[in-house]
């Protein structure tokens, strides 16, 4: 089976997107009330359009069983709308041993997703029993898009190579866990000289990028500071700015609309730095 890399340089290409789609369910801001249905049709508009999609699995969990029902039914319907499409479980999972391995099996074996969010706080054991499979990616928490994330992950630390912000540490560190090529970072669109940092770090590592739109996050920088060499690597993340684009009949129309707006806004940026699709 193909590489991860591979499969998100795949995806990216068959729709010439860097668009990800964040499926963050909300039934105070859905036009309709039925989660699998919504969903379906967000997919539906979009699914020429991006590269991924990223359902956020608290919102989900927050609706108890039939939350679950829906994701597991959003999970099928991408996989038949858009089978090229990269499915990033976000749910930021961190811990350690028989625990570790059983969430990288949920995630993996039991939900399916191509891709999984960790939170690495635990160290590079709470990582491990999710690299275990070279064709799913895992997108390591390195730096946040919420203004909070400063508290810790700022922090100076002592390392080999001198002092050094702790997300740049952990950005060093992650180059080392994984030799399947299926490691990426989060790092948020709203810092942009700390996403310059890890990307100087790690220049040719997939990088999942939210806080563009919503929260704020520049899109020009995040694409000039975020992506690898060659233009590619970079998914920009939007969740509310397109999904709750229109809380009418016509939300699926309005989601489609911002959605082609956001990967043609990426694509002249590209495109003016001479990294244009062929």
């Amino acid at each position: 089976m193909t590489d991860f890399q591979s499969r998100l340089d795949q995806a990216c290409a068959a729709n010439q997107s860097l668009v990800c789609v964040g499926l963050d369910v909300d039934p105070g801001r859905m036009p309709i009330p039925d989660v699998a249905e919504f969903n379906r049709a967000i997919v539906d508009a979009t699914a020429d359009l991006v590269c991924c999609y990223k359902p956020n699995l608290a919102f989900y969990e927050a609706l108890g069983i039939p939350g679950l029902k829906a994701l597991e039914s959003t999970i099928a319907h991408i996989r038949r709308a858009a089978p090229r499409a990269i499915i990033i479980g976000d749910a930021k999972r961190g811990d350690i041993g028989n625990s570790a391995a059983a969430y990288a099996h949920a995630m993996f074996q039991v939900w399916d997703f191509d891709a999984v969010t960790v939170n690495p706080w635990g160290g590079r054991d709470t990582v491990e029993p999710f690299l275990n499979q070279p064709q799913r990616g895992v997108f390591v928490w390195c730096r946040g898009s919420n203004p909070g994330s400063s508290d810790l992950q700022d922090l100076s630390v002592s390392t080999q190579h001198g002092n050094m912000p702790q997300y740049q540490h952990l950005a060093r560190e992650v180059q080392t866990w994984s030799t399947a090529g299926n490691l990426g970072l989060v790092v948020g669109a709203t810092f942009p000289e700390q996403l310059k940092a890890v990307r100087e770090i790690c220049p040719e590592m997939p990088f999942l990028i939210p806080g563009v739109g919503a929260q704020g996050g520049d899109l020009e920088s995040a694409i000039h500071h975020g992506a690898a060499s060659n233009g590619r690597r970079a998914i920009i993340n939007s969740s509310r700015g397109i999904i709750y684009a229109s809380q009418g009949p016509d939300f699926a129309q309005a989601a489609r609309r911002e959605a082609a707006k956001l990967r043609d806004a990426i694509n002249t940026i590209l495109d003016a730095e001479g990294k244009g699709w062929p």
